[in-house]
C-alpha cells in the first residue's frame, strides 16, 4: 500500500512547511485549481493538511472542504490544524485503501496533488476518485514526481477519466461517460 512509515511523513511534512515558508508553494499552487465558493470539495491525499486554509477560504460558509487520506497522521495533522484555524467548513476523513467512507457523487471538485507518482493500483485511485465525484464534477491531478507523460498514460490507461485541460501545474480530468 502507499501509506509512508511515520518517520518519511514526518520528513515529508518538515520540508512541505520549509518550502512554504520560504517559497509560499502551496498558496501558489492552490490558486491554480480555480476552486470557488459554495462548492464542496475534496482534498484526497491531504498529507499534513497545506491547502485545506485556502481551500476552506475559497469555498466560503456554503461549501465544504473533506479533506481525505490513508495515514492516521497526517488525518490527526488535518484535525489540529482545522480546529487550530477554526475551520467550520472542513471534515476530515480517514480512507482505507481506496475505500474512503463517503457518498458517491459528492463533490465538486476532487483533488490530488503531490502524490499520484506514489499510487500503487492507478484504476481503484482513479476509480474512487471518479465515484466521489458529481457526474459533471472535476477531477484534478498533479503530477508529483513523475512526467506528465507518465501521468496521462495512467489515466489514459484506466479509461475511467478523460483530461479535458493541462496546465503546467495539473491535468483536469471529468469522468468519462
Amino acid at each position: 500500500m502507499e501509506k509512508i512509515p511515520n518517520a518519511i511523513y514526518k520528513m515529508m511534512s518538515f520540508s512541505m512547511k520549509v518550502v512554504d515558508k520560504l517559497k509560499n508553494y502551496s498558496e501558489k499552487n492552490f490558486n491554480t485549481l480555480g476552486i470557488k465558493a459554495g462548492q464542496t470539495v475534496i482534498d484526497y491525499g491531504c498529507g499534513p493538511a497545506r491547502y485545506i486554509a485556502n481551500a476552506s477560504k475559497s469555498v466560503g460558509e456554503t461549501g465544504k472542504v473533506i479533506a481525505v487520506d490513508i495515514h492516521p497522521l497526517a488525518v490527526k495533522d488535518a484535525k489540529r490544524k482545522a480546529e487550530e484555524l477554526g475551520l467550520k467548513n472542513v471534515e476530515v476523513v480517514l480512507a482505507k485503501g481506496y475505500d474512503t467512507p463517503l457518498q458517491s457523487g459528492i463533490a465538486d471538485v476532487v483533488y490530488a496533488l503531490d502524490m499520484f507518482h506514489m499510487i500503487d493500483s492507478t484504476n481503484l485511485f482513479l476509480k474512487e476518485l471518479s465515484r466521489l465525484a458529481k457526474d459533471d464534477g472535476l477531477i484534478i491531478i498533479e503530477d508529483g514526481h513523475q512526467s506528465r507523460t507518465n501521468t496521462k498514460k495512467k489515466i489514459s490507461d484506466s479509461g475511467i477519466l478523460k483530461i479535458i485541460e493541462e496546465t503546467k501545474k495539473h491535468v483536469k480530468c471529468r469522468k468519462r461517460a
